[in-house]
């Protein structure tokens, strides 16, 4: 087999909330997805044995020789269920940041399940959506990787429709602070408070803003133990031409909602400086479009 690439993109939860705490530790939640053309790359070839090399700029953060990797884990799961009987070498560019409420990992995962999905998924892809929970609550959300609402632990999935022509811009401020889900949740201090939406499509800014009023659950315990969260939220709450904006996932990474790609890169430019003097990570880009379903095989 010829050495093949992969696109893995991140996502960001536009609304998050928590319903229910479980006795086996879970949680039920809510939570509205959409997924960037912001991607890690992964190339696949056959080996004789299971092989992670990790390239890229957060490469120095994984530890590509521990087995519990998720990556390895992923290749161990496809033999398992029969997706594949091979062994490969795998090398992943991380360009999304780790542990930062973008879901890299899991999307990761998914690539690769999705990859080997693609010439027999008719009969086993349903089976596979359900067991690829067992790897990690996000993983069947990331096997669509389209704009969806996520329910159950993560995997009950309803696709939502996002009108093509709001062509919104999107731009992503992390802390360059790992923020681990576990540490999180094991810190949030859960309440009922469960405000249900009634938005099954997304056809203009103005619905984008409702979900927005949602918000996430997490974000006041995240910003307990990253106070910088805080700081960069109130950096979009002040910027006139920023429609909504929130923390994705567990975070701290935090996002801001523009009307275009061009507004979206202006306030780049505008706040260049004091991102870098903050040392933190930063993005723009858009919405994952149609012109890149292709790369990343979808179900």
């Amino acid at each position: 087999m010829k050495k093949t690439v992969i696109l893995s993109p991140a996502k960001i939860n536009l609304t998050l909330q928590i319903k229910e705490r479980l006795k086996n530790g879970y949680h039920l939640i809510s939570s509205h997805m959409v997924f960037l053309d912001l991607f890690d790359r992964i190339f696949i070839e056959n080996e004789t044995s299971d092989f992670l090399k990790i390239i890229g700029p957060f490469k120095k953060i994984i530890n590509s020789n521990d087995k519990d990797n998720l990556i390895l884990k992923t290749l161990k799961f496809c033999r398992k269920y029969k997706l594949t009987n091979d062994s490969f070498k795998i090398t992943l560019e991380k360009n999304i940041p780790i542990s930062a409420g973008l879901g890299g990992g899991s999307s990761n995962s998914a690539s690769i399940i999705r990859y080997f999905l693609k010439n027999n998924k008719n009969e086993k892809v349903s089976k596979i959506l359900n067991l690829s929970q067992k790897l990690g609550a996000d993983i069947p959300a990331c096997l669509y990787s389209q704009p969806l609402l996520a329910e159950g632990i993560g995997e009950k999935i309803s696709l939502i429709n996002f009108c093509k022509n709001l062509d919104i811009g999107v731009v992503l401020i992390n802390p360059n602070i790992q923020l681990s889900t576990r540490k999180v949740f094991t810190n949030f201090k859960f309440k009922e408070n469960f405000r249900e939406s009634l938005i099954t499509q997304i056809d203009n800014f103005n619905d984008l803003k409702e979900l927005s009023i949602i918000g996430n659950d997490l974000k006041d315990t995240a910003i307990r133990i990253v106070p910088e969260v805080e700081k960069i939220l109130k950096i979009f709450e002040n910027t006139n031409n920023c429609i909504s904006y929130g923390m994705s996932g567990s975070g701290p990474t935090c996002f801001g909602i523009f009307k275009s790609k061009s507004s979206a890169s202006d306030f780049i430019k505008k706040f260049k400086n004091i991102f870098e003097i903050n040392n933190f990570w930063f993005w723009s880009g858009g919405i994952l479009g149609e012109s890149k379903r292709e790369l990343i095989l979808p179900l």
